[in-house]
């Protein structure tokens, strides 16, 4: 039992560093790339050919790593009108067969699918058809590694619902 909580503990951990530390970071550096482009184009009257798809791939990568930690703290689109009027031990049930069936249905058929998109991008170094020709098989790598984060976030909840519907133990985040 112990070792099961621990190793919980650990598959949490894992997506809210990453979320708290890499995700969050992303977004200020998208921020300075947005007033580096306001700058150039406003006040220096010069703007700059790759700011716009530099924040296009990074607001990806934000979006895609980003799924994992959501998971974490719970924080996806959830219509909960009928099932906050049931016990807490049946609303644990719903929630775990809803995230196992939706979810892993998801990752199931997604990650095969994303895996090949990204590897094929990456054989061939697959480059944007702009005039700032981004490389964008670094990009489409994020993806697959985003749905491996949300497969360890998933099983993380579907292992604290198990231990709380099992055995009443609640883990603490």
């Amino acid at each position: 039992m112990k070792a099961m909580i621990s190793f919980t503990r650990f598959l949490d951990q894992f997506n809210r560093r990453l979320g708290d530390w890499f995700v969050s970071w992303i977004m200020l550096l998208i921020m300075g790339v947005v007033l580096f482009e306001v700058v150039t184009r406003r006040f220096i009257g010069s703007p700059q050919i790759w700011t716009q798809e530099v924040i296009t791939y990074l607001f990806c990568a934000h979006f895609v790593l980003a799924l994992g930690y959501t998971l974490h703290y719970k924080e996806h689109v959830v219509a909960d009108v009928l099932t906050v009027l049931l016990p807490q031990k049946t609303q644990v049930i719903l929630e775990s067969l809803v995230y196992f069936f939706f979810v892993g249905l998801f990752l199931y058929v997604m990650t095969p699918t994303a895996y090949k998109f990204s590897e094929r991008a990456w054989r061939f170094g697959e480059r944007a058809a702009t005039s700032f020709n981004s490389p964008v098989y670094l990009v489409k790598v994020l993806i697959p590694i985003s749905l491996v984060l949300l497969t360890i976030q998933l099983v993380a909840l579907l292992l604290k619902n198990g231990l709380f519907i099992f055995s009443n133990t609640k883990i603490e985040e």
